[in-house]
Order: structure tokens, then C-alpha cells, then sequence
């Protein structure tokens, strides 16, 4: 094989895994969107319900989350316009807005919970 023909098997196998990584993490931000979607009308109704005591904690939890996603998004758009061989250098922050997306989900459920607790129900 030539160095071409090896350069373009290369170039032809970076693009496969980019494809691959870019859609199992549009997939797991799509099951992160539906699962917050979720949290937030349990937090919309447990409120209007009286369920609920809303407090700082239950709200930073809210504006960190919305934070988190605005960057995991950002992230995998930065991921998705990124040439064929810069990629794989980007696959770090998207892993770590990802993780830092996944905890401020749990502190969302963990605040919710305790709003839960206080207001008795």
C-alpha cells in the first residue's frame, strides 16, 4: 500500500470514529435533555402543588444545570465543526462538560429531594 493509500485509510478511519463519538454523545445528550425535562416538571408541579419548598439550593442546582447544558452543547457543536483531524483533541472537553452536565443533574435531583423534605411531604 502506498503512503497515500495509507494517509487516505487513516483519514477514512478518523472520520468513522468521529462519526461515532459525535453520535453517542448527541444520544447522551438528547437522554440528558429528556431525563431534565423530566426533573423540572416534577419541580414545576411538586411547587404548584405546595409539595415543594423551593430553596437556594434547589435553585442554584436549577441555573447551574441550564449552564451545563448550554456548554455540553456548545462543546459538541465546537466537536461536530471541527476538522477531520483535530477532533480527537476536543473529545476531553466534551467527556468533561458531559461529567460536569451528569452531577449538576444529581445535585438538581439530590435539591429537589431536600425541598421535598422540608416542606414535610
Amino acid at each position: 500500500m502506498s503512503r497515500e493509500q495509507t494517509q487516505d485509510a487513516n483519514r477514512r478511519t478518523s472520520i468513522s470514529r468521529k462519526a461515532a463519538y459525535s453520535k453517542a454523545a448527541q444520544k447522551r445528550l438528547h437522554d440528558a435533555r429528556v431525563k431534565l425535562g423530566g426533573v423540572k416538571a416534577r419541580i414545576r408541579s411538586a411547587t404548584v402543588a405546595g409539595q415543594i419548598v423551593v430553596n437556594r439550593q434547589l435553585e442554584d442546582a436549577q441555573r447551574a444545570v441550564d449552564a451545563n447544558l448550554v456548554a455540553a452543547e456548545s462543546s459538541l457543536e465546537r466537536l461536530r465543526k471541527s476538522g477531520d483531524d483535530a477532533w480527537e483533541d476536543l473529545t476531553p472537553d466534551v467527556d468533561t462538560t458531559w461529567e460536569d452536565l451528569s452531577q449538576s443533574i444529581k445535585k438538581l435531583v439530590a435539591g429537589y429531594s431536600e425541598g421535598k423534605r422540608q416542606s414535610g411531604t
